[in-house]
């Protein structure tokens, strides 16, 4: 049995709004005239219409459609499964915190890697989860996720929810599809895994197809779409999952101009192949040039490169110097990482005088 937080194990919620595409579905006709949605009218020169054109303004004027089917369908399409599950919210971090309250009760556990995204934590405990962290592995040098480690835990706990960003942020390394699949068995079969899936368009596209027993993928559309400030993400899971989620998600999240973008995004993969590969040239690039100079860089399967500096206060100096020239980059706050340094594959990253600062003095 699929098991659910404990105030949703025994509870169907049903939505008050199922939205103009669906009530269009069940009557098998178009909806010409929304005049129960309580929108308003339409004005000339609205300030949106004069600033960005009238199609803007028209989207911002109306109600989105609360289950985003457009992009459901497309975002089915492109990994190989069916419309019914995939759920659509607004970014793959809105998308952590549903899942965390769709499993997860106040006092359950949840599993994670000490020092990975830190926005997993950050929602895990505004649910009221007990967190258990386990250390990377280093493999040859390289930081890893130690799937064996994150098993180990969430069985000795109980966990309710294993977290697990696959390629992981910060360290931007990554664990095959095997891998993964070799973790999922090791779990028990109640305990969900979160599988934030970020950065895989970075990766082989075999890596992203299907959907995974008991696991929910977390994919965005802001690294290799260009809709960072949109909002815009979708999670692929076993169909209960997705209804579950359907019902206690925020339903009007995602505006009607974000999902309008989101479509033409995905009607237009070339742009996303684009991204992918100016990307991909420019993250070899800075890693040539950073390792070159003597650092210690991790191989990515991400947009940025992270590199692992001695101890906390050389990256720290480094961080501070481009901050001294208006330049950001980010090391992350957890205390078990904080000689890290994770930069943007960017050309303002590989201008010389960003790498000067960030190679050894």
């Amino acid at each position: 049995m699929t098991r659910y937080a404990r105030h949703l194990q025994q509870r169907t919620i049903v939505n008050p709004f199922q939205g103009l595409p669906r009530l269009e579905a069940a009557i098998g006709r178009r909806i010409v005239s929304r005049i129960g949605s309580n929108e308003s009218m339409p004005i000339a020169s609205h300030p949106l219409a004069t600033q960005w054109g009238e199609a803007l303004y028209e989207l911002a004027r109306l109600y989105p459609d609360p289950y985003a089917s457009a992009i459901r369908e497309r975002a089915a399409a492109l990994n190989g499964v069916d419309a019914a599950n995939v759920v659509v919210d607004a970014g793959a971090d809105s998308l952590i915190a549903l899942f965390l309250r769709a499993r997860v009760s106040p006092g359950d556990v949840v599993v994670c890697t000490a020092g990975t995204y830190p926005t997993f934590r950050y929602f895990a405990e505004g649910v009221g989860a007990e967190i258990v962290e386990v250390p990377y592995a280093e493999h040859d040098g390289v930081l890893v996720n130690d799937l064996p480690a994150l098993a180990a835990a969430a069985n000795a706990h109980q966990a309710a929810l294993v977290y697990l960003a696959n390629p992981d942020n910060p360290t931007g390394t990554f664990h095959p599809r095997d891998a993964v699949a070799s973790l999922r068995a090791a779990l028990a079969d109640d305990t969900l895994l979160l599988l934030d899936e970020a950065y895989v368009d970075f990766c082989a596209a075999a890596e992203r197809q299907g959907v995974l027993a008991n696991t929910v993928r977390l994919r965005t559309l802001s690294k290799a779409h260009g809709l960072a400030g949109l909002r815009v993400g979708y999670a692929i899971a076993p169909e209960q999952w997705i209804s579950k989620a359907d019902q206690i998600r925020t339903q009007f999240a995602v505006s009607s101009f974000a999902q309008a973008a989101a479509v033409a995004v995905l009607d237009a993969p070339h742009c996303a192949d684009t991204i992918i590969r100016d990307t991909c040239r420019l993250r070899e690039q800075l890693h040539a040039a950073l390792a070159g100079g003597g650092l210690r860089v991790l191989p990515s399967h991400t947009n940025f490169v992270c590199i692992v500096y001695p101890d906390a206060d050389s990256a720290l100096q480094r961080q501070k110097a481009l901050l001294q020239q208006g330049i950001a980059v980010h090391r992350p706050p957890h205390p078990a990482m904080q000689h890290i340094l994770r930069v943007t594959a960017h050309p303002d990253a590989c201008q010389d005088s960003t790498i000067a600062v960030l190679l050894p003095g």
